[in-house]
């Protein structure tokens, strides 16, 4: 039975093996897959991606410069009015408490003006956002598109979660969510019993970024997969490795318990 077991883990390391191998090698990506056209393809697709995207984002900075600039003229007039209310104000104290009011009263328009105008700019700008105690800075967009997808994780809505966070990943390739993206799309993936899927997930985490705060759990998650597809060597050695490298985690305490089990229904009962 041993011998089995050694046969189909040296199998399918093999296996592996030949796949990373595929995936890393130069020459191997240049042959086996892409050839020349592709490659020009994929080069034009991103190239027409990025313009889309560069002249959509142009398109509200038009728009939204269009809008500042009627706030501006908006405020320029406004500014006049106060002038003028003051010149009659001085030259005419008759009806002074009403001059006075209408003055407070295109003051206050101004400073909501000003605060509207204030606004519209600060959406322009990156936010700065830290997440699983990574901080950087995101697009309000970026950001809002990584919350929805979220909250359809939260919503238990697995498939709508899953989609969103390919897509969200897609788009911002080089977002500082990436790491915590891939967490919740391995997750995502285990909802729906994808547990190849959510396999490739967790690991693109764990080798993208070994001192993220979400690698301990994306390990342990790794080899809640692989007990799921009864691959129990594997689970073993996974859950060897979170406890070697993140001994002081509660990930790895639990990977502690997971092994003890693991080697109590691997003896034979007493008297068989």
């Amino acid at each position: 039975m041993s011998s089995r077991l050694v046969s189909r883990g040296a199998v399918a390391w093999s296996g592996w093996a030949v796949v990373l191998a595929a995936a890393f090698s130069p020459m191997a990506a240049q042959a086996g897959i892409f050839d020349d056209d592709e490659a020009r393809r994929a080069i034009l697709d991103l190239r027409q991606q990025r313009t889309q995207d560069t002249d959509a984002l142009n398109a509200q900075i038009k728009a939204l410069s269009a809008q500042v600039d009627v706030l501006k003229r908006s405020l320029l007039e406004m500014n006049a009015t106060i002038e003028q209310l003051r010149g009659e104000l001085a030259s005419s104290r008759g009806g002074n408490e009403v001059l006075q009011r209408d003055v407070a009263e295109l003051q206050r328009k101004q400073k909501d003006a000003q605060a509207s105008l204030d606004e519209r700019m600060r959406k322009l700008e990156p936010q700065s956002v830290t997440v699983d105690g990574k901080t950087f800075l995101a697009e309000a967009d970026e950001k809002r598109d990584f919350d929805e997808a979220l909250a359809r994780l939260r919503a238990a809505d697995f498939t709508a979660g899953a989609a969103a966070l390919n897509s969200f990943l897609k788009r911002y390739p080089n977002t500082g969510y990436r790491e915590s993206a891939q967490y919740w799309q391995g997750n995502a993936h285990y909802g729906l019993r994808e547990y190849k899927e959510a396999i490739q997930s967790f690991k693109a985490l764990v080798e993208r970024a070994p001192d993220h705060a979400r690698t301990p759990e994306a390990l342990l998650s790794i080899a809640n997969c692989q007990v799921e597809l009864k691959d129990s060597d594997a689970a073993r050695r996974t859950l060897e490795q979170l406890v070697k490298q993140y001994p002081q985690t509660e990930a790895a305490q639990a990977a502690r318990d997971r092994l003890l089990t693991m080697s109590s229904a691997g003896k034979p009962r007493k008297g068989k």
